[in-house]
């Protein structure tokens, strides 16, 4: 059964309950009340009508007594002497024998007896004669009492029965009415069953329990829409990311496979070709390795990055990438700067482990991308609340159509840009941005000035403690770091 339908039925019961317990309250009091006007009635004539019935009864030698009453008149031992009705339309009342002593006697309070099956009911009262030989008892019909009830019962029951399909059509229309928001909440889960996850359930003016449970609701689908598109998107690049991966493997492994094949052919005659082909081998080889573990870099990065962000200081880390990058490129000039004046300490927040990483991939896209003997530039120092590291080089810049892209994974520029004319696998630049964005930061590209490309990593600024203070006090080596 609907709910809406037990809604109705629950109300139109509970609502006849009321109803037929009202009017039985009602009937119950209302017969009490009119008993009672009765009892009086009877109490206060009692007296006189039988005084006046004796008086009639010396005097013409026949008793008469007001319409509506009945009278007996009984020995002491209850036997009836006299019985006299004014009417006999009501019947008869059946009054046990009423003796001297009776209870009803000395207490002269009234009782009911019946009159027969089909008729009334009758209120009595007894007492005794003036000279205390005989008791009588006389009664008036309930009937009008009865009658009473009976046409309060009958108009109450229509008014009830007004009152309950009245009820039932206002209870139908009320319900209907509030159930609307649950249709629509209904109507779009079925709508979102279906694939439509942009569905939303209608907003209402009404600011009740439905009202809050539907925008709970377009909250909840609201975050399963985001989760469904971010799953997609991450499918999507999960996808292209695999197709990548095979398509950059695809080539080391030919070639290695192709050299194993042409020696296994016996097509290596000689020592000097022999050496050749295990070098392009091995140079295969590595290039699969560092490929493999920059893939594994960015797996990391994307799952669970697990990074140590603490205090650290730019201007050391930089040194320190400065000094390596010269031993690996001797004939190069790599010098490290202030940003914007002599070189200070740089205090930052991040990963010790990955700002290195991140150092080490700039150094290397600068080599690999610049002419042999361009001059390298690194520039530490502060940007607002932030710590700021620039790698500069002086070759051939990136054009403005590419500068939104070098950040992608497997992005390669032109081939001829590279000193080689090589281009590399395409994940470094985008694990410099993984890292940064995992350290709170983000890194962006530029022209510089002369031309060149400047690679600009920006991270949190290390808050400054009551006990250090900020280094920007003139130091012994604030002149620019430089290896030749």
């Amino acid at each position: 059964m609907p709910l809406q339908v037990r809604l109705i039925a629950i109300l139109l019961v509970l609502l006849l309950l009321t109803v037929s317990l009202t009017t039985a309250a009602t009937a119950v009091l209302l017969k009490r009340d009119l008993t009672a006007r009765i009892d009086a009635e009877l109490q206060a004539a009692s007296r006189p009508i039988v005084s006046q019935a004796l008086q009639d009864m010396r005097a013409t030698g026949s008793m008469r007594i007001p319409t509506g009453y009945s009278l007996i008149i009984m020995t002491p031992d209850g036997d009836p002497i006299l019985t006299i009705d004014s009417t006999v339309v009501n019947g008869h009342p059946d009054v046990a024998p009423i003796t001297i002593d009776d209870p009803n006697v000395r207490s002269g309070r009234p009782f009911t007896v019946n009159s027969g099956p089909g008729q009334p009911d009758w209120r009595m009262v007894a007492g005794l004669l003036a000279d205390g030989q005989a008791t009588f008892a006389l009664g008036m019909p309930l009937t009008s009492v009865s009658q009473t009830v009976q046409r309060m019962v009958a108009v109450a029951s229509l008014f009830g029965l007004a009152a309950i399909l009245t009820a039932a059509a206002t209870g139908f229309y009320a319900v209907r009415r509030a159930f609307r928001p649950l249709r629509e909440i209904e109507d779009t889960a079925e709508a979102i069953a279906g694939g439509d996850l942009a569905r939303r359930i209608p907003p209402h003016a009404a600011d009740d329990e439905v009202a809050s449970l539907s925008r709970s609701l377009n909250a909840m689908l609201a975050q399963i829409e985001a989760s469904f598109a971010a799953r997609e998107k991450s499918e999507d690049r999960m996808r292209q990311f695999v197709a990548d991966a095979s398509h950059e493997l695809r080539t080391p492994l030919a070639t290695v496979r192709g050299y194993a094949e042409l020696y296994r052919q016996g097509a290596i005659p000689t020592t000097e070709a022999l050496d050749a082909a295990m070098g392009r081998i091995e140079s295969e080889a590595s290039r699969m390795s560092r490929l493999v573990e920059d893939l594994l870099t960015l797996a990391r990065l994307d799952e669970t990055p697990v990074l140590t962000v603490g205090p650290i200081d730019l201007t050391v880390l930089a040194g320190d990438a400065v000094a390596d990058a010269q031993v690996r490129e001797p004939s190069r000039r790599i010098t490290l700067h202030g940003l914007d004046g002599p070189i200070t300490p740089v205090h930052a927040l991040g990963d010790e482990g990955a700002m290195r990483q991140v150092l080490a991939n700039l150094i290397a896209n600068a080599v690999h991308h610049t002419p042999e003997g361009t001059p390298i530039d690194l520039a530490v120092g502060y940007r607002d609340d932030m710590a700021v590291l620039e790698v500069r080089d002086h070759g051939p810049g990136i054009p403005r159509a590419e500068a939104e892209k070098v950040f992608q994974r497997f992005y390669r520029a032109d081939p001829s840009r590279g000193r080689t004319g090589e281009s590399g696998n395409g994940l470094g630049l985008a694990i410099v941005s993984a890292l940064a964005t995992h350290q709170r930061g983000r890194v962006g590209v530029a022209q510089t000035p002369g031309g060149g490309a400047t690679f600009v990593v920006q991270i949190p600024r290390a808050p400054v403690s009551p006990g250090h203070p900020d280094d920007t006090a003139d130091d012994p080596d604030d002149a620019d770091t430089q290896s030749e």
